[in-house]
This record gives structure tokens, sequence and C-alpha cells, in this order.
């Protein structure tokens, strides 16, 4: 544990750059617990909060640009693809396409803190045939909002453990497994939701 512990904080770029590349094309590793680690590490200056989200922010364009370029391309075959990994495949395109039928581009904004809509925005937005510009004007502002606010929130956690010594030196001892544990959880609560 302790080797990876140690890669973690000598690749944490790395980590989470593949992290979120990951989950925004569509594994099922939720990125949230990773951001907030990576925040947490910010208190502590071992890696650059503004740097962790620009991380963030080119591995989630990158992946949304290709969903987007894909569902451009081949339309419903590829959002009917991703609805069969879904965890709400029954409601997934219908609740997606209403949204961005209803909102627009403006949906992007907000897709990456509703989970599922996350992954079909951008593709459903290639389909529709917003403009690419657009969308990744729009996709870039919302993933801006939505690393922005996971790293800040384990920056704000980070400060509260620090000022006390004792937690601070414990939670880093356990870092690794929290992060594990939380990645866990979701995926577990994931599985049941769908069951």
């Amino acid at each position: 544990m302790g080797a990876f512990k140690v890669m973690l904080l000598h690749h944490a770029y790395s980590v989470l750059f593949g992290w979120v590349l990951l989950e925004q094309a569509g594994m099922p590793v939720p990125s949230i617990p990773v951001m907030l680690a990576a925040g947490t590490l910010s208190t502590s200056h071992k890696i650059n909060l503004f740097y962790a989200i620009g991380v963030s922010l080119v591995a989630s364009l990158i992946a949304d640009s290709a969903w987007y370029w894909l569902g451009r391309r081949y339309g419903r075959k590829i959002i009917d693809f991703l609805c069969r990994f879904s965890l709400e495949s029954s409601t997934c395109v219908v609740k997606t396409q209403g949204t961005m039928s209803r909102r627009g581009p403006v949906t992007l904004l907000f897709a990456k803190f509703v989970p599922g809509l996350s992954t079909m925005a951008p593709p459903i937005a290639g389909q529709a045939r917003i403009p690419y510009l657009t969308f990744l004007l729009y996709d870039g502002m919302g993933t801006l909002l939505w690393a922005a606010a996971w790293l800040l929130a384990g920056r704000f956690f980070g400060d509260i453990a620090e000022k006390s010594t004792k937690f601070y030196e414990g939670l880093g001892h356990f870092a690794v497994l929290l992060v594990a544990a939380a990645v866990i959880a979701v995926i577990v609560w994931r599985i049941v939701k769908l069951r």
C-alpha cells in the first residue's frame, strides 16, 4: 500500500488525468473521490490546484469530444450502445434527449453533475448537430465548474483536516484506502440501483 501511495503522490496528475478520462469515456470508475483526494493534496502543496483543474478539464474534453463526433457520425447507434451499459438504460435516452431539446447546449453546463447525463450529453449534442465550437464552449464551461467544485471541496476538507495535525497525519496514512473505499461504494451503489 505504501508503494501505491508514493506512486499516487509522484504521479498525481497522470492518475487524475487517466481516471477522469476513463470515467468520461464511459467506464464505471467514479472520478469524484480522486478529485476530492487531489484537492486535499493541494492543501499540503503536494499538487497545484490550478494544474489539477486544467488536467481534469483536458481529460474530460478529450473524452467528450470523442463522444460528440461519434454521436454526430453514428447518431442513434452510438446512443443505443451507450444505453446498453447505462445503469438507467430504460430512461437513458428519453431523459437526456428531453433535457437537451428543452435547454439546448445550456444542458452541457450542468450535465457533469447529473449521473447518466454526463456521458450521454456529448453524443446527443453531436446527433443534434450542435456546432462543435458551441459544444466545446458550453461543455468546457460545464466541465470547469464540475472539476473546480470537486477539487475545491477536497481543498476545503484538506484545510479543515490540516488544522488538526494529528487528524491530518492519520488521513495521510489512510488516504489511499479512503479513496478506494469511496470508489467501491459508488460502484456498489450503482449496481444496487441498477437491480
